[in-house]
């Protein structure tokens, strides 16, 4: 079994999952190899990556003096845990989507393109409740919005990491000009507006799922702001999950993982699901800081197995 995981190998944490998963996976007996996501590059019909091929025994850390030569065809999977510079994110797709034909990529483009930019979930009413959600490139169907009352989520649509968040109401201070700023000066860019759970202040779910398996969960708090993203100052803590909260992880990982994501992140503030996260959703190592035992041989299985 050969493995190639697409990221961006320049900086590997021990705790990350980078690293957590290719140690799973060369103790599981699999060659592992680790590729750069903005290298890739379609030459006689064949996507090609630079990186380099990892032994049992070598630390895990990218060394740009033995980049090499990758043909992602040869290998059985390839594993997408980072789609690197936004402004090819389509080319990277498109690429992708030929190596596809290839071999089995996780998680597979139609997943990145549809759960990714959180477009998608607003469609699945019949597996779960979703947050009340619009999007647009103009302000002013936000300005109508907002100025109806309530609280408001703002955020871009393909955002990642907490970033670019704000919580808004209509007595937020200037809050027209931040939302045309955010647009860009020509609206090229998208928003979204979500409806703000009030739930979502006492700590947010993360759910680990691979292959549709429950691999574990925790709670992200925030004290300072709204963001539960551990990257803005979030906390974690550990938790359980409820039989029905279980119930809807398993459901919506299965559809998941018939769409081709396999390794996925749920954010959970029950019984509303926010966000699916489908691009190396961290966890592995969150978990291990609150005292469980490292999953990355569960999550390496369920892959394997499927």
């Amino acid at each position: 079994m050969k493995l190639l995981f697409l990221t961006q190998p320049l900086d590997v944490k021990e705790d990350g999952n980078l690293a957590l998963l290719t140690t799973a996976a060369i103790a599981a007996g699999t060659h592992v190899a680790w590729g750069h996501i903005d290298q890739l590059s379609l030459v006689a019909g064949q996507i090609i990556t630079r990186g380099q091929r990892l032994t049992p025994h070598q630390g895990f850390q990218s060394d740009p003096n033995i980049d090499q030569a990758l043909a992602c065809g040869d290998f059985d999977l390839v594993w997408v845990l980072s789609l690197g510079k936004r402004n090819s994110f389509l080319d990277k797709i498109q690429l992708l989507k030929i190596l596809e034909t290839q071999t089995r990529v996780i998680n597979s483009t139609e997943a990145l393109l549809y759960l990714r930019s959180k477009y998608g979930l607003t469609q699945l009413g019949d597996l779960f409740q979703h947050p009340k959600t619009f999007a647009s490139n103009r302000a002013e169907p936000f300005i109508e919005i907002i100025e109806g009352g309530g609280e408001w989520i703002l955020k871009p649509a393909a955002g990642s990491l907490g970033q670019g968040i704000f919580l808004l109401n209509k007595t937020t201070h200037s809050y027209p000009s931040l939302i045309r700023y955010l647009l860009g000066q020509n609206a090229d860019h998208y928003l979204i507006l979500q409806e703000h759970i009030p739930d979502i202040d006492r700590g947010e779910k993360r759910v680990l799922m691979a292959a549709g398996h429950l691999i574990g969960a925790y709670l992200r708090r925030q004290d300072t702001d709204h963001r539960t993203n551990l990257m803005q100052g979030g906390q974690a803590e550990p938790t359980t999950l409820s039989e029905a909260e279980q119930t809807l992880a398993l459901k919506l990982g299965a559809y998941c993982s018939e769409l081709g994501a396999e390794f996925i992140g749920i954010d959970l503030v029950y019984p509303y699901v926010i966000e699916i996260n489908v691009i190396n959703p961290g966890g592995l190592g969150t978990l291990m800081s609150l005292g469980e035992a490292n999953q990355a041989g569960a999550v390496i299985k369920a892959i394997l197995q499927t």
